[in-house]
């Protein structure tokens, strides 16, 4: 298990923990609904979305971490986790051993990450929905569709502002 402590000047700072991918078994939504963690929700919901809605944003010979189901993963788990700021995500991806490894030492930057962001909303809302969708039905709340996409969409306004006030 991989943990790295975040801060910025927007928020105090903020344990992430990211698990190391399930089994196969363990990733089957039908069989393991309430066993997901937050992480595993996000690889099963980026795993959903048809690579024909993804706008890839690099050459696509670039390295995994920019590849576009990655830069998704990343940004869906860090927004569902409150962390907004692409500078943020990329000194939390640069900073975690784990994840420097699992990216080849190659890590988006903080403009990539807003590129490829502002060319895949939709795929970004649609996966941050279905991984808050998953965290509510585990917890035992009954939140209404249209309550969780309404979250959804505001954690991605809120990255989009949180970004603006960075510049």
């Amino acid at each position: 298990m991989t943990t790295l402590d975040t801060s910025s000047s927007h928020r105090a700072a903020r344990r992430l923990t990211l698990p190391p991918t399930p089994p196969p078994q363990v990733l089957d939504r039908s069989r393991a609904a309430a066993t997901l963690t937050p992480a595993q929700a996000v690889q099963v919901a980026a795993r959903a979305i048809s690579r024909n809605l993804l706008s890839p944003v690099c050459a696509p010979d670039a390295g995994v971490a920019f590849q576009p189901r990655s830069m998704l993963a990343v940004l869906a788990y860090c927004y569902a986790s409150e962390v907004y700021c692409s500078t943020d995500i990329e000194d939390f991806m640069r900073c975690d051993a784990s994840i420097r490894e699992l990216c080849g030492n190659e890590i988006p930057d903080a403009s990539t990450l807003r590129r490829f962001r502002r060319h895949n909303r939709e795929a970004i809302e649609h996966c941050l929905y279905e991984v808050l969708r998953q965290m509510a039905e585990q917890a035992g709340v009954h939140a209404a569709e249209g309550e969780i996409q309404e979250r959804a969409h505001q954690q991605l306004v809120t990255a989009i502002l949180m970004d603006m006030h960075e510049n």
